[in-house]
């Protein structure tokens, strides 16, 4: 999801469009990067609250809807954060 959002600047440009006025700082999802072994937690921890912002941008980019996870998958997502948060507390 966050390579097809970040593949085009328009598509860029409207995931912080949608943000704007309901968040100080917007933001879009990070991607991950094999050479940085926290990349996949740092991916992860910022997908979390950009969900709703996401889902609003497949409305307009139906094309990567197959992308969006389910309900299942997200709560999987919360299990791994909440197990690994204290990881880059004594890893950094």
């Amino acid at each position: 999801m966050s390579i097809a959002l970040g593949a085009l600047p328009q598509r860029h440009q409207h995931c912080i469009e949608i943000q704007n006025n309901q968040v100080k700082i917007p933001t879009t999802l990070l991607y991950d990067v094999k050479t940085r072994w926290n990349s996949i937690l740092n991916m992860l921890e910022r997908s979390v609250p950009l969900q709703e912002f996401t889902k609003n941008w497949l409305q307009t980019y139906a094309e990567f809807t197959p992308l969006w996870l389910t309900p299942e998958e997200w709560r999987q997502i919360q299990y791994i954060l909440e197990v690994h948060q204290a990881i880059p507390f004594w890893t950094l």
